[in-house]
């Protein structure tokens, strides 16, 4: 089974990196967070889940997020998986530190529909990023009846390693 990671659109980077796409996802402010940018050394621990044998119990990464206009741009250094993110829908009531959005994904395997669904939310204060990365995997048979659904909450803490 594929090891599954968190962030932003982290997850589906090693469940597809050949396949990175450009996404659509929602922010929580007007505009791409410069303070997100640079390197980042990333953990990730599994605060809940309804299938703890599915998901890793703890994850370490190095990311790179970059950005122009409303994309944010994606690399995971350890494994060479690149996104990009169109970050659209904003929302405005917030401070500007906090990032969060609701990225989807469906597709067919082997006969069985399937849907991640991902949430993460981040809040950053300085050179720390911290906040939840929410996963779900949805299974469907042929009638589109739901056949499971799995589950993992991560939390997760980012220092930044590089960058302004």
């Amino acid at each position: 089974m594929k090891k599954v990671f968190i962030l932003i659109v982290f997850l589906f980077l090693f469940v597809c990196p050949i396949n990175a796409k450009v996404l659509r996802g929602s922010t929580s402010y007007d505009e791409i967070f410069k303070g997100f940018f640079g390197t980042w050394h990333v953990t990730s621990k599994i605060e809940s889940s309804n299938n703890y044998a599915k998901f890793n119990p703890v994850s370490v990464d190095i990311w790179n997020l970059s950005g122009h206009n409303n994309v944010i741009f994606l690399e995971n250094s350890l494994t060479g998986a690149k996104s990009a993110i169109t970050v659209d829908n904003a929302l405005d009531n917030l401070d500007g530190k906090r990032l969060k959005f609701l990225r989807t994904k469906e597709f067919t395997h082997k006969g069985y529909k399937y849907k991640h669904i991902e949430e993460p939310e981040f809040i950053l204060d300085g050179d720390i990023f911290k906040g939840t990365d929410t996963f779900s995997i949805e299974k469907y048979d042929s009638g589109n009846n739901l056949i499971s659904k799995d589950v993992v909450k991560y939390k997760v803490i980012g220092q930044k390693i590089a960058g302004d």
